[in-house]
């Protein structure tokens, strides 16, 4: 039996992403306009992200993954903010 090992550590991931916040804000500020929810929409990427680091398969740079994690993320809030209205 093969043991899948995780591609990156908890304390890996935490340290890439301290090193990747301040663009990931700055995206989130220019997609949103605001820097409440760009900060809001950060720590949602950063909790989403950790949780599911297992199923980070290292097909693309950890920066990649986690920037899609938060244009997702962005999207789903900008379509509830719209139903909202």
């Amino acid at each position: 039996m093969i043991e899948k090992y995780p591609i990156v550590t908890t304390e890996e991931f935490q340290a890439q992403f301290l090193g990747l916040q301040a663009k990931l804000k700055s995206y989130l500020f220019r997609i949103t306009a605001s820097l409440q929810d760009a900060e809001d929409l950060a720590q949602d990427t950063y909790l989403k992200a950790a949780k599911n680091l297992a199923s980070f398969a290292g097909k693309s740079a950890l920066k990649t993954w986690v920037f899609t994690i938060a244009t997702n993320l962005a999207r789903d809030n900008f379509k509830a903010q719209r139903r909202w209205r």
